[in-house]
């Protein structure tokens, strides 16, 4: 059978393209690289700009897996963010806190490629899942206490299903085929019990204090989140709030998922669109 339909045609309805593995720095023995997702339009102007979302994927810590997500990324693209989601050194090969040196030099690439993705460095996001999450507020707090390399302006950080508190993790059940924490491995030791200070040294909680600045802050987390433990990111909003920062805390009701579909609802995608908006017309 033949047939004929007739489609919808626009244009200028925004789309995505994908170029993969940009090598941001070479630490000799390995090196490290973005996946950017980007919006397309066919009639994009030479001197359209987006917002730069720096995106660290969650893995415990551990290797990333850098590809699978590559479409659930670019519903943000479609909304117009460029996404630059970034390979750290896992904790196998690098103690903490070498991914937030990661962060400052994925961070300071940025500008090398702003001219081939239409990036405004002028905006610029960090956003995690996860390990991710630990890793971006950890970001922004090594930098407002002057303990790492000084980062570029961040407009604000999304940290979602956060482990943010290594203390409130080592609380919970290890699964039976894991022998140590990731949150160990990541503090090359072998445990966190007798070990609490290094597990402190690495929570957000005792960097939050009244007298730095942090850019505004968004916390997603799912109610009933069975691998980080919810209780992470109330007591890390409390902690913002209480030291009188910017700070948004939703939390996913009657929801089990870590990461994954859920946080790419149409819902979820209107906070984050609507947080970042915010923080770039302040």
């Amino acid at each position: 059978m033949k047939y004929k339909i007739k489609v919808a045609t626009d244009s200028n309805k925004m789309q995505w393209l994908y170029s993969q593995d940009w090598e941001y720095y070479d630490y000799g023995d390995c090196k490290r690289h973005l996946q950017i997702i980007f919006p397309y339009r066919q009639e994009m102007k030479e001197d359209e700009k987006y917002p730069l979302i720096l995106l660290i994927p969650g893995s415990a810590w551990h290797k990333q897996e850098m590809y699978n997500d590559i479409p659930q990324y670019a519903h943000l693209a479609e909304r117009g963010f460029v996404i630059a989601a970034m390979e750290y050194r896992e904790s196998d090969i690098a103690a903490f806190p070498a991914q937030i040196e990661d962060v400052c030099n994925a961070l300071n690439f940025i500008p090398q490629i702003a001219g081939n993705f239409h990036i405004d460095t002028s905006k610029m996001f960090l956003m995690g899942n996860s390990s991710g999450g630990h890793i971006a507020m950890m970001s922004v707090l090594f930098n407002a206490h002057g303990l790492c390399k000084a980062l570029p302006k961040i407009s604000g950080v999304i940290c979602e299903s956060g482990s943010t508190d290594l203390l409130i993790c080592a609380k919970g059940k290890l699964p039976p085929w894991m022998q140590i924490r990731p949150s160990a491995v990541l503090l090359g030791i072998d445990k966190i019990e007798g070990n609490e200070e290094f597990a402190e040294k690495a929570s957000c909680s005792m960097y939050i204090t009244e007298n730095i600045e942090l850019p505004p802050i968004l916390l997603i987390h799912s109610e009933y989140d069975s691998v980080v433990s919810v209780e992470n990111s109330r007591t890390l909003y409390e902690k913002l709030i209480t030291s009188h920062h910017n700070a948004d805390y939703y939390e996913l009701e009657e929801n089990d998922a870590h990461g994954g579909a859920v946080y790419y609802d149409s819902a979820v995608l209107d906070i984050i669109q609507e947080f970042c908006e915010k923080c770039v017309s302040r």
